[in-house]
């Protein structure tokens, strides 16, 4: 921590902080999180659509190019930022193998798409250091979590809205056919983006509801987790739902007063909700059943903690993928240690929905040990002053290692759209107690 403070007292020459274009852009990249509808398309192949990241990502690159020394330092300077960034220059040095497979495939495109997921990744990382400079200031830092937080009010309430049709399908005819028309709201066409998006947004008002530090709207907060956990029970995203339950477990573990406090305002939500509207908690109840319980062959497997039963049931075929994928390795043995390529599912033609087993086909054991120390690096993070912030962090992030045993949602497929960018959005708001404590020793 005490090397985060030097970095930011050595670069406070820099005017990053208070540019009214890296603020704006900034803002404009979280808007897009919520809001990945295009807006505009284009043709190379088939239907292929522009959104708001990808326009504010030029801008981001060109800021990052002009600053790269000093920027660069200060990545290498913050521990989390810095692991990121090691991920990263790897997934990019392999980036031509894909290009390679893609030729020899006579599949071209395939390495153009991954090219356009690379630039996506390094976007997000980018806006995610641009948004470590201006939350220095705490009346930013106010403005734009208040803002996130009716962005995600919003987003949500039309995806609860959809359910009782009184919000229409926003997406193309094509996602529609594609997803089997899931109500998405404005968030991708996909379970896993709604889910893993209300789950991330419930974690993080959760944690700044229980920090009596935190001068943000209690109002707010509560309206935010309420919306959040609707949406995430009538996304019917069955590893959301896990997500969930390990977060709640390690929360009840790491301080079970704020726990049970935290539950009674939850209990307190649905009792209001059901006397305001039974028909939302009957929705929620009825998506939840068809998503989980009828999915179940053997209700006794609940009873006995029959875990793998309770995989195949609910896993939708990710069994069968994850042993499709162990069985591919072991017969290519020379994929394991560095993998072929970014994006590279040439050969096998398939995702493994697990990002240990993809990453070691895209980038090997050594891209699969960057992304974990990454991801740990989380956990050496120090707040003890915002205890309920890191316990948030900390929740999310295991929350996180433990769902992507079942899907990629912290990677950059088509599916994903921008919800690791959220990610790394939300968990840049949750560290900014270092960033601000480093602003105000200078």
């Amino acid at each position: 921590m005490m090397e985060d403070k030097k970095i930011f007292i050595n670069l406070s020459n820099l005017q990053l902080s208070n540019s009214k274009g890296v603020i704006i852009a900034c803002y404009l990249m979280m808007i897009s999180y919520f809001y990945n509808l295009p807006v505009m398309n284009y043709s190379i192949k088939g239907e292929n659509d522009i959104r708001i990241y990808d326009l504010v990502g030029v801008y981001l690159f060109y800021l990052y190019l002009t600053n790269i020394a000093t920027i660069n330092q200060m990545i290498t300077k913050v521990k989390v930022l810095n692991r990121m960034f090691q991920f990263l220059l790897w997934t990019t040095a392999t980036l031509p193998f894909t290009f390679i497979f893609s030729v020899m495939e006579g599949k071209v495109m395939w390495s153009v798409q991954s090219m356009l997921y690379l630039y996506h990744f390094w976007t997000f990382f980018l806006a995610s250091v641009f948004l470590a400079f201006i939350i220095r200031d705490l009346n930013q830092l106010k403005k734009m979590v208040n803002l996130c937080l009716i962005l995600s009010i919003v987003s949500f309430l039309i995806v609860i809205l959809q359910n009782f049709e009184i919000v229409p399908f926003l997406w193309s005819d094509s996602y529609k056919e594609s997803y089997l028309g899931f109500l998405s709201g404005t968030f991708g066409p996909n379970k896993i983006v709604v889910g893993m998006s209300s789950l991330i947004m419930l974690i993080f008002s959760l944690g700044l509801f229980n920090d009596s530090r935190v001068k943000i709207s209690k109002t707010l907060l509560i309206v935010n987790i309420g919306m959040s956990l609707l949406a995430l029970i009538m996304s019917g995203s069955r590893t959301s739902y896990v997500g969930l339950g390990v977060f709640a477990a390690y929360f009840l573990l790491k301080d079970a007063p704020k726990f049970v406090a935290s539950l009674v305002v939850l209990v307190s939500l649905f009792f209001t909700v059901s006397y305001l509207n039974p028909k939302v908690i009957e929705k929620a109840t009825e998506i939840y059943q068809n998503r989980v319980d009828k999915k179940i062959k053997d209700p006794k497997s609940l009873n006995d903690a029959r875990v793998d039963k309770l995989y195949k049931d609910l896993g939708a075929g990710r069994d069968r993928l994850s042993a499709s994928y162990v069985e591919y390795l072991l017969e290519k043995p020379y994929i394991i240690p560095f993998g072929i390529g970014f994006n590279n599912r040439l050969i096998i033609g398939f995702s493994a929905h697990n990002i240990y087993l993809s990453l070691i086909n895209e980038v090997g054991i050594l891209g699969l040990f960057l992304y974990l120390r990454w991801m740990f690096s989380y956990f050496s993070v120090n707040m003890r002053f915002f205890a309920q912030m890191q316990t948030a962090l900390k929740g999310l992030v295991i929350a996180m290692l433990v769902t992507l045993c079942f899907g990629e949602h912290l990677y950059v497929y088509r599916p994903l759209f921008g919800l690791v960018g959220l990610f790394l959005f939300i968990t840049t708001f949750l560290l900014s107690p270092i960033y601000i404590v480093a602003n105000e020793t200078k």
